[in-house]
């Protein structure tokens, strides 16, 4: 099952990507049960990620089944005139906008160094724990959506690659052996990051808000895969594209902490609740490491695409931000 939001008409909606488009699991949940009433049933569990997150395993079997059942209905020549809010029901992929399938308000953590391709480059040995930052709800944009380019402040953007962990089941200090448990599913990470402002002069401390951080600097998506169909992302291709030619490629089993042993360490003393995102990290061969070569740095115009096997791909393009000609001031 792929679960995600998407905008109709300016309204955010929560669903399902199906086949031929995208099926609004709140709509598809209340015909479902008009049609096959159980008595205590919460016709209204799947009105966002966070209800659906909340009933668990429950929720993706229940999901599962309502797929089936408005496939049947529409091989059988039904169309949903009469179910309420019906034209929400099903849209093709050309009549909606991705958004990022993330809670708003929802934590971020992402991994430094976490593979030993990038520690390779780096010139340095494998690290002995896991090493994390974290971002912020502003950086997020989704699939087909810009990431965003600010010359005026950092002129060396740098995208890497990464598998993105869902959380479905709010835990602390969860233990190895069940951390994959809580997990509800997974996605493709896009980390735009600007090099010379996380490392703005030798010797300094790295900046890693300033470096991290800018507004429309995350890319997320297209939907969360969850784990009906992905168990557990070993052995899985990476692979990053910029303007079709290939940047990173690798799989996860170059991650040298797994997604168990990230969830057991932030674990420990962060309380994960459903619907927080971690970012597992980027392999090797990013191009921040390569600003010796001009073709290697990223511009306003690039076609970022990453694809994970399994988990799908994910597309940006970098486009500068529009500056204001003078000053813009507050309302009095």
């Amino acid at each position: 099952m792929r679960l995600g939001y998407f905008l109709l008409d300016g309204d955010r909606h929560f669903g399902a990507r199906i086949p031929d488009g995208f099926l609004d699991l709140d709509t598809a949940c209340r015909d479902y049960f008009a049609t096959n009433p159980v008595k205590g049933a919460d016709p209204s569990r799947f009105r966002s990620l966070r209800t659906f997150l909340d009933g668990g395993s429950d929720s993706v079997k229940l999901a599962n089944t309502i797929q089936e059942y408005i496939e049947r209905r529409r091989k059988g020549g039904w169309t949903p005139r009469a179910a309420t809010g019906a034209r929400f029901l099903f849209k093709s992929e050309e009549a909606v906008s991705y958004l990022p399938p993330i809670l708003p308000g929802a934590k971020i953590f992402c991994m430094g160094v976490n593979s030993y391709s990038h520690a390779k480059e780096h010139g340095r040995d494998p690290p002995k724990r896991p090493f994390a930052f974290a971002r912020f709800t502003n950086t997020l944009v989704g699939h087909d959506q810009p990431l965003l380019f600010q010359p005026t402040v950092g002129q060396k953007p740098d995208v890497e690659l990464e598998l993105g962990v869902v959380i479905g089941k709010t835990g602390r200090r969860i233990p190895k052996e069940s951390a994959l448990d809580h997990v509800a599913g997974f996605t493709v990470v896009h980390d735009l990051g600007y090099r010379d402002l996380q490392y703005p002069e030798p010797g300094a401390q790295p900046d890693w808000v300033m470096g991290k951080g800018l507004d429309m600097s995350l890319g997320v998506g297209p939907m969360i895969v969850a784990r009906d169909e992905v168990a557990d992302p070993v052995g899985l291709k990476l692979s990053l594209k910029v303007n079709g030619q290939v940047r990173q490629e690798g799989t996860t089993d170059d991650y040298v902490f797994k997604v168990a042993d990230v969830v057991q360490h932030l674990s420990q003393g962060i309380t994960l609740e459903a619907g927080d995102l971690i970012a597992m990290g980027s392999l090797g061969g990013v191009p921040g490491f390569e600003y010796g070569k001009p073709e290697r740095i990223l511009k306003p115009g690039d076609v970022i695409e990453g694809t994970i096997d399994r988990i799908g791909t994910l597309r940006n393009v970098l486009a500068p931000e529009k500056v204001a000609s003078k000053p813009t001031s507050a309302p009095a």
